[in-house]
């Protein structure tokens, strides 16, 4: 696997330089000693986040990727049912998971589900997630479902923390950006002053043609789901 600080020239990424930048330096300064990431692909945010923790949880259902290290731990198949599973075992040993990237599922409900299975479980006590793909109208739509605010434990939410440019155009389907979930109690993370949790640019501001192409673009993302599912099961 490429080493974790060759965020410019390394292939396997599939993040903006922005985005592995921040990545990086999230990573390299938590120094998590229990990580999990939600989306393996190619492994290119895996070697950032492996180069900088102690144990490692990938989840991906076609993982793309054969170095992996030994502290690194590969679980193939569907995030909704392997997530909370690993969640129970590391709450049941009183582990803390100190560092999440969510980048797996990329339909609403899918990363509203991967997002309050984090939240919902004891072992992410102090915690801070990054969720990529936060300039998908999908994919935010998903964050955006859940109810941060009904976590005591949140201190800060930005679904805007790293935004990259864009291509114009109505119909264009837009990817990247990062949002960012900090779990922290206590304030040992995040100084936040006031009322928590602090919830800072929930909601993305589109252009007026933009807003009014919305069910075409979503027709369209139904189409290409559909030709991938039909896809996989002619493999």
């Amino acid at each position: 696997m490429p080493g974790g600080t060759d965020l410019f020239l390394a292939a396997h990424w599939q993040m903006a330089f922005g985005e592995r930048a921040a990545i990086e330096g999230v990573v390299a300064a938590l120094r998590p000693a229990l990580a999990i990431e939600l989306g393996t692909a190619q492994g290119g945010s895996l070697a950032s986040i492996a180069a900088h923790s102690s144990e490692v949880h990938t989840f991906d259902l076609e993982p793309a990727i054969t170095d992996v290290p030994p502290h690194v731990r590969l679980h193939a198949g569907d995030s909704h049912v392997l997530l909370p599973r690993l969640l129970s075992e590391l709450a049941a040993a009183g582990r803390n998971v100190d560092f999440a990237l969510v980048d797996g599922d990329h339909a609403p409900d899918g990363v509203r589900r991967d997002l309050t299975d984090l939240l919902d479980s004891p072992a992410v006590g102090r915690t801070v997630i990054l969720l990529h793909d936060m300039a998908n109208e999908a994919v935010r739509g998903g964050a955006e479902a859940v109810d941060f605010a009904r976590y005591p434990k949140i201190a800060y939410v930005d679904l805007g923390f790293v935004e990259v440019p864009q291509r114009d155009g109505a119909l264009v389907e837009r990817w990247g950006g990062l949002g960012l979930v900090v779990v922290d109690p206590d304030g040992t993370l995040v100084d936040v002053p006031g009322e928590r949790p602090v919830i800072a640019h929930v909601r993305a501001r589109e252009a007026p043609l933009r807003r009014a192409a919305a069910p075409l673009r979503q027709v369209r993302r139904r189409a290409r789901g559909t030709a991938r599912r039909l896809l996989n099961r002619a493999r």
